[in-house]
């Protein structure tokens, strides 16, 4: 099965002034790949490391098909983490890493030589078993640590970070494996990043996590299409979305720099949002005014970063690299569709838009 519910779960540091896990609540599917997201130090690699037993927590339980786990050591919780260093045996074969947690169960020699065949050839490392780690580039490296965790035969796995020590082609090549593992393996997957890119193309759902508190649960493109609160907004995207300050009324938002049509109910939003991809061209003198200062060309796409004319706030745009583009010292005005604008109150959630 692999069932896991979280339930109330704390965690403090010893001598810290807050908790690092503020009561979360959280449930992941019996073969969901679950992606935890957030900055460094939000909480999400402490939250996995409680799931497999190498954190203890002050309360709160931890379910996996319905039975606690909490109480019990990592061995029997039924789960296998894969870390950030692979956490190799240096000094072990290819086949001895992967074959030394069946002969923690009692396995006898041809059995662990039957599954760890299996598991090589599933990861594509058959030539490699009899090499020690140091003869080993990271991505070998990791899928034997990943192919470790599969012998055990696990309901639930844990990835900690597993390709950030990677290039960046070589973690392209990973993120597909791993996606193709979880087609064919079915296991419940738990993921932690902090890179947004691996949790938008892994993730069925994602968690947003930031200070030890969970912010937000969905499906990738729910996150980033109606995100719940400036966070959420701000943390998913590159260029973050852009943020100003406007008043709301007379079915327009106003700034400094100007006004954008907006269909939401009169009020006094502390923030707008707009992502960069959402801007849309204006006639001179319409919309919002913005004073180019810097042009960024990346190959298949151009970031435009400007001020907003009366309050200098910073804004980003993207254009394609065959679009008409502006030179620096230029003003630009620009439009943005009700749909694609974000308003939060002074809490920071999302206000919802007039029915």
């Amino acid at each position: 099965m692999g069932e896991l519910r979280i339930r109330a779960l704390r965690k403090t540091y010893p001598g810290a002034a807050t908790p690092v896990l503020h009561g979360i609540d959280l449930d992941v599917a019996a073969g969901e790949f679950m992606v935890f997201v957030g900055p460094s130090g939000c909480g999400k690699s402490t939250l996995l490391r409680a799931i497999a037993g190498l954190e203890p927590v002050e309360g709160g339980d931890i379910l996996l098909d319905g039975a606690s786990i909490v109480a019990q050591p990592p061995g029997e919780r039924g789960v296998a983490m894969v870390f950030q260093s692979y956490a190799l045996y240096p000094h072990l074969t290819v086949a001895a890493n992967l074959g030394f947690p069946l002969k923690m169960q009692g396995l006898g020699k041809d059995e662990i030589r039957r599954q760890v065949n299996e598991v090589a050839r599933s990861l594509q490392i058959e030539p490699l078993l009899e090499r020690l780690p140091k003869a080993l580039s990271g991505g070998q490296r990791q899928r034997v640590a990943i192919g470790r965790a599969i012998v055990r035969r696990p309901k639930v796995f844990l990835f900690d970070e597993p390709l950030s020590n990677l290039d960046a082609a070589l973690r392209v090549q990973m993120r597909l494996e791993l996606a193709r593992l979880h087609r064919e393996l079915g296991t419940t997957m738990v993921y932690v990043t902090h890179d947004q890119v691996e949790a938008m193309t892994l993730g069925q759902r994602i968690a947003v996590f930031n200070g030890g508190r969970l912010e937000q649960v969905g499906r990738p493109l729910e996150l980033f299409q109606a995100p719940a609160n400036v966070f959420v907004a701000g943390f998913l995207g590159s260029p973050r979305m852009n943020f100003f300050k406007a008043d709301l009324h007379g079915g327009a938002l106003h700034t400094a720099g100007g006004q954008l049509p907006c269909t939401h109910a009169a009020g006094a939003p502390t923030l707008c949002g707009v992502r960069p991809e959402h801007w849309l061209d204006a006639e001179s003198g319409c919309g919002l005014g913005v004073d180019v200062h810097a042009v960024e060309h990346l190959g298949d796409v151009v970031i435009i970063h400007g001020r907003l004319v009366g309050s200098g706030e910073s804004l980003s745009i993207k254009r394609a690299p065959s679009a008409s583009l502006p030179q620096t010292g230029q003003r630009l005005w620009l439009q943005a569709e009700a749909r694609h604008l974000h308003l939060f109150g002074s809490d920071g959630n999302i206000l919802p838009a007039t029915p």
